[in-house]
């Protein structure tokens, strides 16, 4: 009988368990481990900020973030959500604040570390892969069917 050998790396393990990191192997898994470093951020700490360059690359393994646009949430993050990865991708500021809604325990990347991580073409594919989802999620946002639209046989009221 076979045994499968349990991974010692807790950071291996952690990567293993989210849904964007599934189907890569253990050595792209370690070497992924071996270029992110656990962060913890405490309840209402701010981590990242519009207009400021941003140098680090986030996934959150527990807790919620806030992203505020113009002062205003615009969308909350949790466990296997990636942030800062446009302005990593790009070199460009931040387009929001980054707080944390509760205590955050995440792994974090500087700029060195994140081109490491892009040396594997299948790592760097789920990356570029994050950021369009996270695009197309915005443009239903601003573009998508109203609630009487997107029911079939809806009617708007009439004023």
């Amino acid at each position: 009988m076979k045994m499968r050998r349990r991974d010692s790396n807790p950071k291996v393990a952690e990567l293993t368990e989210l849904p964007v990191f599934s189907g890569l192997v253990g050595k792209q898994l370690s070497s992924m481990a071996a270029n992110l470093d656990e962060a913890r951020l405490k309840a209402g700490e701010r981590f990242l900020q519009a207009g400021h360059y941003n140098d680090t690359f986030w996934i959150i393994l527990d807790g919620e973030v806030e992203l505020t646009i113009g002062g205003r949430v615009h969308e909350t993050l949790g466990r296997g959500d990636i942030l800062g990865l446009p302005s990593m991708f790009t070199g460009r500021t931040s387009m929001a604040d980054g707080v944390a809604k509760t205590d955050v325990r995440a792994l974090v990347a500087s700029h060195s570390q994140f081109n490491a991580l892009l040396a594997d073409p299948e790592v760097e594919i789920r990356f570029k892969a994050a950021v369009f989802d996270r695009m197309r999620d915005e443009l239903f946002q601003l573009t998508g069917p109203t609630p009487a639209k997107s029911k079939p046989g809806a009617t708007r009221k009439k004023s």
